[in-house]
């Protein structure tokens, strides 16, 4: 494994640098090897790379000659880790980013990535986090770090380093959570050339699978009269099963491609939930794991995001149960349950038909009567958000179930039930969300009445901005309840009677409908829609 990643780095050639500038170096060098700069700049950057190369190049000759008597190179260690440690002050000055790689140093560090002594591959991840971290586009145009570590496979070679740090020492933990840092830094300054990288070139999901789930050790002792079996479970610090899911969620937001990788290479909607049914007796013990297992249904939600490859994977997986499942007994996970039932039902046929066979209408309609009453605190659950994605498989299953089929019959049953009580809770929820996108208009008006008194047209938002405001006040909402009440008056006459019943309602609903036409690119849906306006 070692020689195979140390061949990542031979075949590269750090930038030519004439004799000359060598020889004016080494003579700078020589007069002030062991000296503090309290300033960086060009020349006392070149002395420290040189300084660096020269104690890199000892420790190799020094160990191949030696290899068998670690005394005779252990000094020429501690000087080298010195020396990396030294280079950290490189990383104050983002303007010198372009010399410092073109002086070739990142291709000797990226190798002792891999060296021998953990130490020194320690100080060289945290001193790449520096560097990374401190990637500044104002500073250094041409994202030296950024491309160098792209160029010379040092993400390939930092995720190979993880199978030999152990999560659960100290030093090394620092290390794994230095080399995540480093990986989020790549994502969030050019997510669509590392993350492929990340996702494809790399082994990183199996390490980030691995940390997110618990392991078990099983150690058999052997006597002469008796064999006895130990098993022990080692958790993964949950510092670093948090950031694991973090750079899943990432991950899959930066490359779509990486959606599938997880799924077809990793079996991982699998394994992402048998770890979340661990959490339907045992609830998350403390605000990190909260987080961690909020991550994991938010991975879910991305990975069904628009797959339906994927979403067949959930389905085979059970994972429509285990969601209903989460829901029917209230726990914390409950809106995050519902969210990923509604990314599951979207344009999805044989998704609403196995939710219709697994009683799922049942759970649905229970939590869209009803306002919660819970063990957990209050604060838990967020009734907007559990309201939204409520509404919005309803309308999944208006649009995507057949009207001819059982499932849609059993759907309309449970609208029309107990004296249309479904209907009469939906045309309450459009009276609160009508006064709510209300109530936000006005307040988007006074704004832009007061910009324009006071002249000040670097606060207008533009368009999308103010439309973006309106749909979090609700208008979101708002639409999907008027199309699932336009989509029921075109299918049962009593219901259409209830919205023609009153005037100002029936406006009300061509009023947002009209408006939603406006935002919908498919020329299929907005004729769709209209017809649906025209029939109320």
């Amino acid at each position: 494994m070692t020689s195979k990643r140390k061949n990542q780095f031979e075949n590269t050639e750090p930038s030519k640098i004439s004799k000359a500038e060598i020889n004016e170096i080494k003579e700078l060098v020589n007069q002030v090897e062991n000296e503090e700069f309290d300033e960086l700049n060009t020349s006392t950057l070149k002395k420290l790379v040189l300084s660096f190369e020269k104690k890199y190049l000892k420790n190799q000759q020094l160990r191949d000659k030696y290899q068998n008597e670690p005394e005779r190179f252990m000094e020429s260690e501690i000087d080298l880790h010195e020396e990396i440690k030294k280079l950290q002050i490189i990383a104050t000055s983002p303007d010198l980013y372009k010399l410092f790689v073109s002086l070739g140093s990142i291709v000797s560090l990226g190798s002792l990535i891999i060296h021998d002594n953990t130490d020194i591959s320690i100080s060289v991840i945290d001193l790449f986090n520096e560097l990374i971290e401190a990637e500044d586009e104002e500073q250094d145009t041409e994202m030296s770090i950024f491309n160098a570590f792209i160029k010379n496979n040092i993400m390939e070679t930092l995720v190979d380093n993880l199978s030999r740090l152990d999560a659960n020492n100290d030093e090394e933990q620092q290390a794994i959570h230095n080399t995540f840092s480093i990986f989020e830094s790549m994502l969030e300054l050019g997510g669509s050339k590392s993350a492929p990288i990340l996702s494809g070139k790399s082994q990183l999901f199996k390490y980030l699978l691995n940390y997110i789930s618990t392991t078990t050790t099983t150690t058999t002792t052997t006597t002469t009269t008796t064999t006895t079996t130990t098993t022990q479970q080692l958790n993964t610090p949950i510092s670093i099963k948090l950031y694991s899911s973090e750079l899943l969620s990432s991950i899959f937001l930066n490359d779509e491609n990486s959606r599938l990788i997880f799924t077809k290479k990793y079996n991982g909607i699998e394994k992402l939930l048998v770890l979340l049914s661990q959490f339907i007796k045992k609830q998350p013990e403390s605000l990190q794991e909260t987080e961690f297992v909020e991550n994991i249904f938010s991975s879910i939600c991305s990975l069904l995001l628009n797959n339906n490859e994927n979403k067949e994977s959930f389905l085979k997986s059970e994972g429509i149960q285990l969601m209903l499942i989460f829901i029917k007994k209230k726990t914390q996970q409950r809106g995050s349950a519902l969210k990923v039932l509604d990314y599951t039902l979207t344009d999805s046929k044989k998704s609403n038909e196995l939710f219709v066979q697994e009683l799922g209408l049942k759970t649905l309609f229970s939590s869209f009567m009803k306002k919660i009453k819970s063990k957990h605190s209050k604060k838990i659950y967020n009734e907007s958000e559990d309201q939204e994605h409520i509404v919005t498989m309803l309308y999944s299953l208006l649009r995507n179930l057949d009207v001819t089929s059982d499932y849609h019959g059993r759907l309309m049953v449970k609208f029309t039930e107990n004296d249309f009580e479904k209907i009469d809770k939906l045309l309450e929820l459009h009276f609160k969300y009508f006064k709510k996108v209300q109530f936000a208009d006005k307040n988007l008006k006074k704004q832009k009445d007061k910009q324009e008194e006071d002249d000040d047209d670097d606060d207008d938002d533009d368009e999308e901005e103010i439309l973006l405001k309106r749909l979090d006040a609700g208008l979101f909402t708002l639409q999907y309840i008027d199309l699932i009440l336009a989509l029921l008056s075109n299918e049962n006459k009593e219901i259409r009677n209830k919205i023609k019943g009153s005037q100002d309602l029936e406006n009300e609903i061509k009023i947002i409908l009209n408006e939603y036409i406006e935002t919908v690119n498919k020329e299929s849906e907005s004729k769709f829609i209209k017809s649906l306006i025209d029939s109320i």
